[in-house]
């Protein structure tokens, strides 16, 4: 028993080692967590406020004389309609990053794909599409032009 007593201080080193390395990985863990949901939460936010900036008359009256706007207005009847596909654009491409990144269930994902499916049939998002597609990452334009129209889930 006496020997056993012995080793009693470096069982509980051990333990206590274990158990700080332990308590570090989880602090990691939750660190990463905390970053990826404040980003999420950053990035939902600036999407939200451009479209408000955007869609204002103001914005609109301004971006009429850009010629880059005026290209992309061209595509549609009206700049509001425009500012609507670039905020599903801008959308799909975010969820499809989460997905990229596993932070979206791959069945919900599913239905965004074909969400992207659907509105790519649309002629005037195909437009938009086609005039904005440099400005967004080469694996989100790839993932775009490789969708095949469906007619169901």
């Amino acid at each position: 028993m006496d020997s056993f007593l012995q080793y009693v201080p470096l069982i509980s080193a051990v333990i206590f080692a274990g158990i700080l390395s332990l308590s570090i990985f989880q602090f990691s863990t939750v660190k990463k967590s905390m970053r990826i949901q404040t980003e999420q939460q950053v990035y939902a936010r600036i999407l939200e406020a451009r479209l408000k900036l955007e869609s204002t008359e103001y914005f609109t009256n301004m971006a009429r004389d850009s010629p880059a706007y005026q290209e992309r207005f061209s595509a549609v009847d009206k700049p509001e309609e425009y500012y609507i596909i670039i905020a599903f654009i801008d959308l799909l491409e975010y969820i499809f990053r989460l997905y990229k990144t596993r932070l979206i269930d791959p069945n919900l994902w599913q239905r965004w794909r074909y969400l992207a499916e659907i509105l790519m049939t649309v002629p005037k998002f195909k437009k938009v599409w086609e005039k904005t597609r440099t400005v967004h990452t080469s694996e989100f334009v790839e993932f775009i032009e490789s969708l095949h129209v469906t007619s169901s889930p």
